[in-house]
């Protein structure tokens, strides 16, 4: 029967394949969700650093925020979705807050680009543990549809992330990042028009179930009671030590890794905001122990395998959401993008995962259950410990094509650094240098073209200041200054200002002030491609497309020391020759595709099926934590992009995760044993 705030159910609930039709509606509602967030991930770092000018290690720190607080508030939207608002209002809730912070990323001042993060991180909470534990509300205990239905969930998911790097990608290349950001909020309401049309089905398939999506005193009576298998006994031996000593290990390894921040802190090698997120965690393992402690038996036992499988599921992520961030800078910057000689967005990249998703999970989804009927299918510890090989197996293609990238080097004569420029360890990744003696600039691999007008602006700006600000300085310095910051605004407004330039409606803008430095930096071909030209008598540009970033920092460069400008940009086309086959990054993500069909879908259906009914949503919060400690690790050392060398950056992950799964083995017949029977 409907209340007040649920509809009405519809008898149909069953599909000719075997799944209530809910499933689908809430595959097309996570479809167009997924939608909307890969296709602002695609676009977050290089938004920051092409767009605003940042560095890869300062962008990398804000997406290491942005996304570890994403998977860290389902925890308490799981909380309060089981205390107080259900899962149907949370989900509505979440939506809308992110259809909200997503419509507000098409502003780019600073301050409304952070409101934004806040109310995608808020929306995400809500929305993300309820919808996942409202796939397995429509299924009974132990029905063995669970796992095919979080594979097809799970594919849902991919198709979204699938579709959106490309229409995103596209947008931010021919109409800018705020027009492809705007997309990103289409794509979510959306998302929550397909949930609204479709809950009455999901809604009677939870009730055909016997399960319900009241939240506190309206819940039901058998959902507050403690959970049957909390009368059942525990497991003895080593699996006991194991469920034992485990869950306050990971209390004693988040205190050792705040202390370890916290010494950082004290001897100023770190910002005191490091300690936040350690200390947040610390925290959150207490509170995980002492619900614990609330659970007894045989419930406690599979509990704790939830905990175990979290550990994992962090050295697996880690490594795998490089795909936003290191890996999204590696394909803009060390990858050849033609294609037949088109060259296509480095955002088309984040779609490969989810197109080998879309392909693969039936045939794994048909698989498992394959297996199933003879016996043969892999416990989920061991299907973890399979991810975390194929994962491992993931990063030595890009090891592979680091190496191949540093057998290029390459040489440009010049004759002096100018005064102040040094070329340190953060300067790519070290491999950029001068000698002086050889009077030559050197790099190994491939020298990004923004690590050069960044190198570029930013000098400019210091030696203008310096020499304005000098005592005594001369009238013709400060003038200088001043013409350069005019010339830099001048550059600023040309987004908003050609917007709506077209081949047949060009827009024309004269820069008045120009540094006596500048040169138009663009060939003939670079201009045709680019829709821009310049009347150098008239001082005129003429713009047949938006200005967007890349132009923008281009002019901007063109106005620093001839030499250097001209050795380095030279240098720079140099590089170009390095730039490594798509085929590594492809094979990349093609093994870790894989593994995730091995770890995520089984890994939020054990979730469901080993949680305590009263702890549902709050165990899925649990779970997905796990991508939150994950991806504030795995920022960490994405943080270390273009300060050491690809190739190290990479075998990071190789051997984390080997050595991830040879613990997941050994670790695996306890795991077993405290399951007791659940595969």
């Amino acid at each position: 029967m409907a209340t007040a705030t649920e509809p009405a159910a519809t008898e149909t609930t069953t599909s000719e394949k075997g799944h209530p039709l809910g499933l689908y509606g809430l595959f097309g509602t996570e479809a167009w969700e997924r939608f909307s967030y890969y296709g602002m991930r695609a676009l977050l770092v290089n938004y920051m650093v092409l767009y605003h000018g940042w560095q890869p290690a300062q962008a990398s720190g804000v997406y290491k925020w942005y996304t570890s607080l994403v998977y860290l508030t389902p925890l308490f939207g799981g909380l309060l979705a089981d205390r107080y608002l259900g899962l149907r209002n949370s989900i509505l809730t979440g939506g809308v807050l992110m259809a909200i912070g997503h419509f507000l990323m098409a502003f780019e001042q600073l301050p409304i680009f952070y409101t934004a993060l806040f109310f995608l991180i808020l929306g995400n909470g809500f929305f993300k543990p309820n919808i996942s534990t409202l796939v397995g509300k429509m299924y009974k205990e132990g029905d063995k549809r669970r796992d095919g239905a979080f594979t097809i969930f799970y594919m849902g998911i991919n198709l979204g992330a699938f579709v959106s790097p490309i229409a995103c990608g596209y947008l931010r290349e021919h109409y800018g990042f705020h027009h492809a950001f705007t997309l990103a909020g289409v794509g979510m309401m959306v998302g929550l028009t397909i949930f609204l049309v479709t809950q009455r089905s999901v809604i009677h398939a939870v009730e055909q179930a016997g399960n319900s999506l009241k939240a506190g005193k309206e819940k039901q009576a058998e959902e507050h009671a403690p959970d049957p298998n909390e009368d059942k006994p525990w497991a003895t031996g080593v699996a006991g030590l194991v469920r034992t000593f485990f869950p306050p290990m990971l209390i004693v390894l988040g205190i050792l890794i705040a202390a370890y921040y916290g010494h950082g802190v004290m001897k100023g090698e770190e910002k005191p905001t490091s300690l936040i997120m350690p200390i947040a965690f610390v925290g959150v393992f207490i509170w995980m122990n002492l619900t614990l402690t609330g659970i007894r038996g045989v419930a406690r036992d599979r509990s704790v395998v939830v905990f175990i499988t979290f550990f994992f599921q962090v050295i697996f992520w880690m490594a795998f959401e490089q795909a936003g961030n290191a890996l999204n800078l590696w394909a803009s910057a060390n990858t050849d993008l033609h294609v037949f000689g088109y060259k296509y967005p480095a955002e088309w990249w984040q779609a490969v995962n989810a197109v080998l998703i879309v392909m693969l999970a039936p045939l794994f989804a048909a698989g498992w259950v394959w297996l199933g009927k003879r016996g043969w299918e892999p416990r989920t510890p061991t299907k973890v410990s399979i991810a975390l090989g194929f994962v491992a197996l993931s990063f030595v293609p890009m090891v592979i094509g680091a190496k191949a990238e540093d057998k290029f080097v390459n040489t440009q004569e010049l004759t002096a650094l100018p005064e102040g420029v040094v070329f340190d360890q953060k300067v790519h990744a070290g491999r950029l240098t001068f000698d002086p003696a050889k009077k030559a600039l050197t790099v190994r691999g491939v020298l990004p073209r923004y690590v050069t007008n960044d190198l570029l602006i930013e000098r400019t700006e210091a030696a203008a200041k310096k020499a304005a600000e000098a005592p005594g300085a001369p009238k013709e310095k400060v003038e200088s200054k001043q013409k350069l910051d005019a010339f830099y605004k001048a550059v600023d407004n040309l987004e908003s200002a050609t917007r709506k330039a077209t081949k047949d409606a060009p827009v024309k803008l004269v820069l008045a002030e120009l540094p006596s430095t500048w040169v138009f930096p663009f060939s003939k071909e670079e201009s045709d491609q680019l829709g821009v030209s310049w009347d150098g008598a008239s001082r005129q540009l003429s713009f047949f497309t938006y200005a967007n970033t890349p132009i923008r920092r281009e002019l901007k460069a063109a106005g620093a020391d001839p030499a250097l400008r001209d050795a380095l940009w030279a240098l720079e086309k140099k590089s170009n020759v390095a730039r490594v086959s798509g085929i590594w990054l492809l094979l990349s993500y093609f093994f870790a595709t894989l593994g995730e069909l091995c770890c995520s879908p089984v890994g939020l259906s054990l979730t469901t099926k080993l949680a305590p009914i009263r702890f549902a949503s709050l165990f899925m919060g649990v779970f997905l934590l796990s991508s939150s400690l994950a991806q504030y690790a795995g920022g960490l050392i994405g943080e270390s992009w273009g300060i050491i060398a690809p190739t190290k950056f990479f075998m990071i992950f190789v051997i984390s995760s080997a050595a991830g799964m040879a613990l997941q083995m050994l670790l695996a017949p306890s795991m077993k044993k405290l399951m007791h029977g659940v595969h």
